[in-house]
Parts: structure tokens; C-alpha cells; sequence
């Protein structure tokens, strides 16, 4: 499905004050009042079906334009809907379609009925759960409703009760509210009017605000969280985890198109109006069940106890299926044994995760049982975002973006340079002169220096016993790029940033 994130200006939505509302559209934009920062409304067409159905809604720098005067109710300004819709088979083999839709990232807990005024086509109100936003769950049997057309606004007052799945089709599962990530306005099969307004839609019983538990009907508020990095600096370094640390790409199998510069940077960063994130590109090259194991990822490495204040990792992304993976302290790396979290399914519009634990797979107790260790986040000290064959046909995508990627709870106070030195002395000092580093220390002792590349591995470490007093040593030749330089003198230590053009 070719979905895209909808908005006509850049706002904030707000929530409303009736408890019940999802969106009046009076803000004129894209986004709903559900709460959740991604609630936005967009429209797909029958494209990945290899339809050839069309509307024509305009684009601005936002997305698709679905938020119109003209789709306004009576007394409203604004409303939501398809322009000059048509259907066309193409080589679709089942009925063509065109949709409206929203996403719920936080569920519709306690919804009972959904109601809305419409003009318009004939269509199905369809309500899609977690887990099926690409059919896997149900086989595209989602839980729908059919509503005649009509040429004058009418009301619809939907029973969730009254949602449901096609009979003797697909897997049968019950219909939870609270799971509910979109709701989908479909108009499908032969359309009774080129054009399909809504307005002033409404769930009764729901709160607002969303569920940080799907399972649950109870909303719960989240936890407050601070950002790791929006990427709206425009670069690929994550200054907030203290060190120098840098985001950068692997591959082990598989391929993508990102290129390095002459620093050893990587294209990561993709601007799109205000907003900026990282993205990896053509990916290519990993087949679901190959037994090679290919795979590509999305890496950020950093100090441990950097993430020690840290309940969950919460993060955006749209794109191909994936799963997070992290290095934790005890743990062979990039031997399978590490922590990975459940796998994402691919998503069109962009999409909130929040993973608050993760789990080594169970042959690792019987092949390294010693590298068997509790995850906790204090003993982090690298995040993978990792596409590999054990993605499904339908979740392995060309390209995985990310974005907002926080921490729910508290991070170290790093300083703007984003070098975080620990409680060195001010006897104590390091700097760099080009490739000379200059250290002066108040009493005799051992000085170890570290060497590290983007990657986060160690090129060059030395120790230097020394008098009191300063010192100079300079470095060899070194491929270009950008390095971290760690200083230590006991328990005292300096981080520098080292360029080698």
C-alpha cells in the first residue's frame, strides 16, 4: 500500500476537549486528536496490487493533501476526504480500490461505536489491528463495514460490534479495540461517486490519548523521555549519548546504496521539509530463510552505563521490517548471541516503537551458555536496526528509515560538544595540535591513550609511563575519517575529537 503521511500545514495536534472526538478538522491539518505525535491521515491506492486506480488530491511539501474546505459538512470548515476518484482493474486480480485512512499508534481502547458524517462514495469502514497493517495477521480479512453511498451528507453510527470479518475467508481472530492502529474509509469495486467527504468523527467510550498497552483497554500514560537524536542537526553524529558516537552502517550478507565520504561519513541523513532523519538505502541481497544469514543494519555505538537511567527505547521508522539489536556487556558480539527485540512489521507511513526489553534467542543457553546474560540497559553499549532473513516475503522492504529515537527515563548531562570526560582533575589536561596529542599530568603514573574509530573499534592503544609534567605524542598514518581520542590517567579521563583528512 502506498501510504503517505498527510499534512496541509505544520502543526501540533492537540487533544480535544470531548472525550470521544478523533478529529473535527477545524485545525485544517493532517494530523488527528488522538494524541499519538504519527496520528495523521493519508490515502493509498491499489498501486502494490498492481491496480491502476486513481484521485486526485493535490501534494504539498507535507504529503498528499486530504484535509479540504470543499469536504466540509454543514457549518464546518474543514473535513477529509478523496477527490475525482477512479477505479481501474489494471492487473489487479481482485476489485480495485482507493482509500482514506488514519493511523491510531496508541489503539482506540474503550471505542464502542464510531460515527462520522459522509458524502459521497459507497464504502467499507474498516478497522486494521497491530501486526496487520500488511495482512499479516488475518489475510487481509479485516474486520469492515459496508455503508451505501449517498449524494447529501449523512450520519454513520458504526457498532464496533458490527465490524466484522468476511465469513469462511482468512484467519478468524476477535477484534480488539485497543490494538486498532488505522481505521480505513475504502472505496472499492465500482465507485457511485467520483469523490468521498467525512467529517466530525467520533468514538464513544474511547478517552483519548491511546494505550501504551494494546492488550489492555485501560490507557496508561507514558513515561516522559528525552531525544537521542532527531537528526534534525542534519548529521550522523548522536551527541547526546556523551562520546562521540556516530551512526553508521553494517552489512554481513546483504547490501544497500549509501555511500561514505572522504571522512568516512555515511549518506544517512534524508531532509524532508522540517523534519530531518536517517535512512538506508537499496537494500538488497537477503532472502527470507536463507541460511547464510544475511543481514544489514543501522548502528549507533556508545559508552556503558551511558543508557543506565533508560526503562524502554522508543523510536520512528517507516520502511522495510526489522528488529532492534543490542551489544550488552558479557556478551560475544556478532556471534548471534546478542539481545534482539520482537521483529516490526513494515510500515508505508511512519510508525512509534517502544521496546522496554530484549531477549537472547533460546539455542544460545545450549551452544554458549556462558554468554547467556540479564538484559539490563546499563550494560548497553551498542543499538542495531537489523534487516535480515528472517523477515517474512511481505516485511522485507528496500529501504528502513529512522527517526526521534529517545530514551523513556533520563540520559547523562553531556556538554554541547557532546564529549563527556569523567571527573577529570584540573592538573589534568589533554588537547590535540593535528595529530599531536599534548598531555599534562600533576603526578607520576601511567597515561593510557585509545584510539577509536566511527565504527566504535580501537585502532591504536598505548600506555605511557611518565614523570609529572606534560608530554607530547603524535600518531601514524591513519586511513581518513573521524576519531575519538580517550585520555586516562586512573580514574580521571579525557575524550577529544580527532579529524584525519
Amino acid at each position: 500500500m502506498n501510504k503517505k503521511i498527510l499534512f496541509t500545514v505544520c502543526a501540533t495536534a492537540t487533544l480535544a476537549s470531548a472525550a470521544a472526538n478523533i478529529d473535527d478538522f477545524e485545525d485544517g491539518n493532517g494530523l488527528a486528536s488522538t494524541g499519538g505525535k504519527n496520528d495523521a491521515w493519508y490515502a493509498f491506492n491499489d498501486k502494490n496490487d498492481k491496480g491502476a486506480s486513481t484521485y486526485t488530491n493535490t501534494e504539498d511539501e507535507y504529503g498528499l493533501v486530504v484535509v479540504l474546505e470543499e469536504a466540509a459538512a454543514g457549518g464546518s470548515k474543514y473535513g477529509a476526504g478523496l477527490t475525482g476518484i477512479k477505479l481501474v482493474q489494471g492487473d489487479n486480480q481482485y476489485d480495485p480500490y482507493v482509500t482514506l485512512g488514519l493511523n491510531v499508534e496508541g489503539g482506540l481502547a474503550g471505542c464502542t461505536t464510531i460515527s462520522y458524517k459522509y458524502k459521497g462514495a459507497g464504502h467499507n469502514l474498516k478497522a486494521v489491528m497491530e501486526g496487520d497493517e500488511k495482512g499479516g495477521l488475518t489475510g487481509y480479512n479485516r474486520h469492515s463495514k459496508a455503508l451505501a453511498g449517498s449524494t447529501s451528507w449523512s450520519t454513520a453510527s458504526v457498532p464496533v460490534s458490527s465490524l466484522a470479518q468476511d465469513d469462511g475467508w482468512g484467519e478468524v481472530v476477535s477484534l480488539k479495540m485497543a490494538n486498532v492502529v488505522q481505521l480505513a474509509w475504502e472505496v472499492k469495486g465500482e465507485a457511485t461517486s467520483d469523490y468521498l467527504y467525512i467529517d466530525d468523527v467520533n468514538c464513544t467510550g474511547y478517552a483519548g490519548g491511546g494505550s501504551s498497552n494494546p492488550g489492555s483497554d485501560t490507557p496508561t500514560k507514558p513515561s516522559s523521555a528525552v531525544v537521542i537524536d532527531d537528526f534534525d542537526d542534519g548529521n550522523t553524529t548522536a551527541e547526546n549519548l556523551g562520546k562521540a558516537a556516530y551512526w553508521y552502517l553494517y552489512k554481513a550478507g546483504g547490501t544497500f546504496t549509501n555511500t561514505q565520504d572522504a571522512s568516512k561519513s555515511w549518506d544517512m541523513v534524508v531532509k524532508e521539509g522540517t523534519n530531518s532523519y536517517i535512512e538506508m538505502k537499496g537494500i538488497s541481497g537477503i532472502t527470507p530463510g536463507d541460511t547464510t544469514y544475511p543481514s544489514v543494519g543501522m548502528e549507533v555505538a556508545f559508552d556503558v552505563g551511558t543508557l543506565s537511567g533508560c526503562t524502554a527505547i522508543q523510536y520512528d521508522y517507516k520502511g522495510s521490517g526489522h528488529h532492534m539489536r543490542s551489544s550488552v556487556t558479557g556478551v560475544k558480539a556478532d556471534a548471534g548471541y546478542e539481545h534482539v527485540a520482537a521483529d516490526q512489521n513494515a510500515a508505508a507511513a511512519w510508525k512509534t516503537v517502544t521496546v522496554s526489553t530484549m531477549t537472547q534467542p533460546e539455542w544460545v543457553a545450549d551452544v554458549a551458555p556462558s554468554s547467556i546474560v540479564a538484559f539490563s540497559w546499563a550494560k548497553v553499549s551498542k543499538l542495531t536496526w537489523v534487516v535480515d532473513e528472517k523477515l517474512t516475503a511481505a516485511n522485507l522492504g528496500t529501504e528502513l528509515a529512522i527517526d526521534n529515537v529517545k530514551c523513556v527515563g533520563t540520559l547523562p548531562t553531556a556538554p554541547k560538544d557532546g564529549i563527556r570526560s569523567v571527573a577529570a582533575p584540573a592538573s589534568f589536561k589533554a588537547a590535540l595540535q593535528g595529530n599531536t596529542l599534548h598531555v599534562t599530568v600533576a603526578k607520576a603514573g601511567v597515561v593510557k591513550v585509545q584510539v577509536i574509530d566511527i565504527m566504535g573499534n580501537t585502532v591504536e592503544s598505548h600506555n605511557e609511563k611518565i614523570a609529572s609534567g606534560s608530554f607530547a605524542h603524535t600518531f601514524g598514518a591513519m586511513p581518513r575519517g573521524f576519531y575519538v581520542v580517550r585520555v586516562q590517567q586512573g580514574s580521571a579521563s579525557q575524550l577529544l575529537k580527532m579529524q584525519v583528512k
